[in-house]
């Protein structure tokens, strides 16, 4: 009996102390949780949502312009290959000043384009290496071209020693050229060989125009010599028909045969100067009216002589066409034979 009524005590206290501890419970004060953005996870996961975020916009910008870079390079690239081969098309056809003029204008156009895309190139974002080896490529082929077409403003002065000068800017802008194509390999276009040959046609060309205008000189003050012997030729002939046509009208046969060549000599009836045949008609005068160069050294001249009766009693014309040559042998302007006619 004894033991359990000990089993019951030790079972009420045990349940009296689990009441207490109950009551404890019941009356201690609830735990409150964290907020969000005071644990350091969410700080944490924010930053690198943040950082994610700004790398997704920055990458999108900087593949964005890299390809905007080489949509720019490419068609600028294509518009100096196509200008380059014009040019070179046009250096071909050099043959005086009016063709040249024609290149010149070509070269100052590439001129005036590579300025351009220079300028464009500062705009340029973002510059990977394409685009730095771009702008070294318009900065030497843009120095050698402008250099050329400085030169070819006074294309008849153009030297070996400027042409040399060229070569080395060629060296460099071709050097220049070939690490762009080499790097940026979406440049499917080759610049041409004659791209960097500029100081060969302005060589060519100043030799060739200096050859035209000596040529051209040459044929004006030959032109204006053969001028100055035509009218020197075109006094002597008719001062030879005039002295001619004097001796005529004065029947002096001796002074006559000066101003004739032999042929004609042997050909002219000298009685028609006696004073026999001219008893009743007379030649009284004449008057030159054109002389003509119908050869280098032929000449004819139409004159009108005069006749008169000795009576008084009336007149009449006769038109005479001389034929005048050059006697080589006594350095003389001769009559070779005349011609009779009505008046002119």
């Amino acid at each position: 009996m004894a033991d359990k009524n000990s089993d019951t005590d030790k079972k009420d206290n045990k349940t009296e102390e689990e009441s207490v501890d109950d009551d404890a419970k019941l009356t201690k004060a609830p735990k409150l949780k964290k907020k969000l953005y005071k644990k350091p996870w969410f700080w944490v996961t924010a930053a690198l949502s943040v950082l994610a975020i700004g790398l997704a916009i920055f990458f999108g910008i900087y593949f964005s312009a890299q390809n905007k870079n080489k949509q720019t390079i490419s068609s600028s690239w294509h518009d100096i290959v196509q200008q380059t081969n014009a040019l070179n098309e046009l250096s071909k056809k050099i043959t005086d000043t009016a063709s040249f003029e024609a290149y010149n204008t070509s070269l100052q156009a590439l001129n005036s384009t590579l300025n351009d895309k220079k300028f464009n190139a500062q705009k340029l974002r973002y510059r990977a290496q394409d685009v730095q080896d771009y702008t070294e490529y318009l900065d030497a082929y843009g120095s050698y071209v402008s250099e050329s077409s400085k030169y070819a403003d006074k294309i008849i002065d153009f030297t070996e020693q400027q042409s040399d000068k060229l070569k080395d800017l060629a060296s460099i802008a071709r050097t220049s050229a070939d690490k762009l194509k080499n790097g940026a390999k979406y440049l499917t276009e080759s610049m041409p060989g004659s791209a960097f040959e500029i100081q060969n046609a302005l060589l060519d060309a100043s030799q060739t125009i200096s050859a035209n205008e000596l040529s051209v000189k040459s044929k004006e003050q030959a032109e204006q010599a053969q001028t100055a012997k035509d009218i020197a030729d075109k006094k002597a002939t008719e001062a030879t028909a005039g002295n001619y046509l004097n001796a005529f009208l004065a029947g002096n046969a001796p002074l006559i045969r000066q101003y004739m060549t032999q042929g004609y000599q042997e050909e002219f009836d000298f009685n028609q100067l006696t004073e026999s045949a001219r008893e009743v008609v007379y030649p009284a005068s004449f008057r030159i009216l054109t002389n003509q160069k119908i050869e280098a050294s032929k000449y004819k001249v139409q004159a009108n002589l005069v006749y008169k009766m000795r009576d008084g009693s009336g007149q009449y014309m006769t038109g005479n066409e001389l034929i005048i040559i050059y006697n080589s042998s006594s350095a003389k302007w001769l009559v070779d034979g005349v011609g009779y006619g009505s008046s002119y």
